[in-house]
């Protein structure tokens, strides 16, 4: 009787003192994380007790589902979509008040992307803190080509395959300067969506010819919103060789490197080879 007394006594102090007994202090749960990568996750939920805290229960959630609980002097837990996937041997600190109050998914997939919360209670108090992490996954391949030209602008296609979640793709021309970038609009796109849950997009940009530089290149950037992942794929620009001149050889020369075409009509097959040279210009033999 004279315990539960104390109890009162102490709940009592606390709530008109407005010292709270359990503070978490950070959470730390990235924002997002490659799809089996073979490499574990740590969560780690830091928080601070009362040196007269006791009953001490740490718990994580995902999206409202309990996925591990730790109630000293017990060992760890794991539940629902995370059990056997924690590592529980994971000691976060040295301090028998905290050792295991982090989180270690062995290898994240899709499948726990979400909301997480951390949850701290003593026998007077509690606190809780949540936050968001992605999964993603990576493309199966990434392409970028010359797609068709006309007299007075050339089109280039870039498409992806096989990336969660739903992707971006952005053409630009680069320069001399490395640094200076001119977009390429794009004039269309396809999106279609897999049963994986995975997408797949491909997307035409036209640049003008007069805007292209022998030598510029082509690049299409790779990019999975919220998650900070970007791919780049390029390509060199040069004249195509017209149609119709079978058999004929076209010699397009810059300051820097003259280029030799050589067209096979019958077996559709186009060599390439280069040398340095001082002049510029543009002839048909």
């Amino acid at each position: 009787m004279f315990s539960k007394l104390i109890n009162i006594l102490l709940l009592v102090y606390i709530a008109f003192s407005g010292t709270n007994a359990v503070q978490i202090n950070y959470l730390k749960v990235p924002i997002a994380v490659k799809n089996d990568s073979k490499s574990p996750v740590i969560m780690d939920c830091n928080y601070s007790l009362r040196p007269d805290d006791t009953d001490l229960v740490v718990k994580w959630y995902l999206n409202d589902d309990l996925v591990y609980q730790w109630i000293p002097p017990q060992k760890p837990q794991s539940f629902g979509l995370l059990k056997d996937r924690i590592d529980l041997s994971y000691a976060a600190t040295d301090d028998p008040r905290s050792v295991y109050r982090a989180m270690k998914i062995i290898n994240p997939l899709t499948d726990v992307a979400g909301e997480y919360k951390c949850f701290v209670s003593t026998f007077t108090d509690e606190d809780f803190s949540m936050k968001n992490m992605k999964v993603f996954v990576a493309e199966q391949a990434l392409d970028v080509f010359r797609s068709g030209f006309d007299e007075t602008s050339v089109n280039f296609s870039c498409s992806v395959s096989e990336v969660f979640p739903s992707p971006k793709l952005l053409m630009y021309k680069h320069y001399e300067d490395d640094h200076y970038r001119d977009r390429i609009p794009t004039v269309q796109w396809d999106i279609s969506k897999h049963t994986s849950g995975r997408y797949s997009l491909y997307i035409i940009a036209t640049a003008l010819r007069e805007t292209l530089k022998l030598g510029s290149m082509i690049r299409c950037e790779l990019r999975i919103p919220g998650t900070g992942y970007v791919k780049i794929k390029s390509l060199l620009y040069y004249p195509e060789v017209p149609q119709g001149n079978e058999g004929n050889t076209l010699i397009v020369r810059n300051s820097s490197t003259i280029w030799w075409l050589i067209y096979c009509s019958s077996a559709h097959i186009v060599f390439y080879w280069f040398y340095t040279i001082s002049h510029y210009a543009i002839s048909k033999i």
